[in-house]
């Protein structure tokens, strides 16, 4: 299928959609108009010879393309941001000067921090995150890392309730009892803690040089929150700690006791 920048470069001799109507890109929606209107007059099917009939044909349905497009706002600034139309844009494309993402926002509403704080509120908990709980248990062998770095909206500071989803996901449906996960050390619980915390540093020292951003009040509320997660991940470590560490001071004392 011959695209619509392609026909205009053939009948037009340019691939700029505003040199085919004779206007420039600050043209408003009534210069528009107007000279879609005065180029209609000229290649309408109805005003030309015989002879001329089947190229002004062409022409004026290239013409009523382009007039159609640029009449549409988000088809104009998709065409002023990409310079592309929809139908010449190949999905399949290698080129790596092809500007996706300018693309990409064109034609998909901007999304907003409420809308990801909303999303959040309704993944928790939800159906959804009990499917990519057990994805990322099974994926990961039960480590928690793997499972923290592939479900969405997780951190170490929702440890306690991540276990609780899955200990009753694995009960119910009889899913292997990873050692990684049912016996996981405290040591390694926090590490991923400190390794939480020097990225929270980074991602702070990183907002200062970037407080015009758009996402930066989204980005403090997620560090806020997890400010406020620290000290129940630090409690959680330490009860784990001294349960698992317990059975050895046991055993070390009852060994100084048969030495003596």
């Amino acid at each position: 299928m011959t695209t619509l920048l392609e026909l205009c470069r053939k009948y037009f001799d340019t691939k700029n959609l505003y040199e085919v109507l004779n206007i420039n890109n600050k043209c408003t929606d009534k210069e528009v108009r107007k000279a879609y209107y005065v180029l209609s007059m000229k290649y309408h099917p109805d005003k030309v010879c015989e002879k001329e009939k089947i190229e002004a044909t062409e022409k004026f349905k290239v013409i009523s393309r382009v007039h159609a497009l640029l009449s549409d706002n988000d088809k104009r600034k998709l065409y002023d941001d990409t310079g592309c139309v929809g139908d010449d844009i190949d999905p399949n494309s290698t080129e790596e000067d092809f500007p996706w993402e300018t693309y990409w926002r064109s034609i998909f509403r901007k999304i907003t921090d409420d809308d990801i704080k909303e999303y959040e509120l309704k993944y928790k908990g939800s159906d959804d995150e009990k499917r990519d709980l057990k994805k990322g248990y099974l994926g990961g062998q039960g480590d928690m890392d793997f499972i923290i770095n592939t479900v969405p909206f997780s951190s170490v500071y929702e440890e306690d309730r991540l276990r609780e989803v899955l200990e009753k996901i694995i009960e119910e449906e009889d899913l292997p009892r990873y050692k990684a996960f049912m016996n996981e050390p405290p040591t390694k619980k926090r590490k991923r803690l400190q390794k939480a915390k020097r990225e929270e540093v980074k991602c702070e020292e990183l907002l200062k040089k970037e407080k015009k951003d758009d996402s930066y009040d989204l980005i403090s509320a997620i560090q806020k929150r997890s400010a406020e997660r620290a000290e129940q991940m630090d409690s959680f470590i330490q009860r784990m700690e001294a349960k698992y560490n317990k059975p050895k001071l046991a055993k070390k004392k009852k060994a100084i006791k048969n030495a003596k």
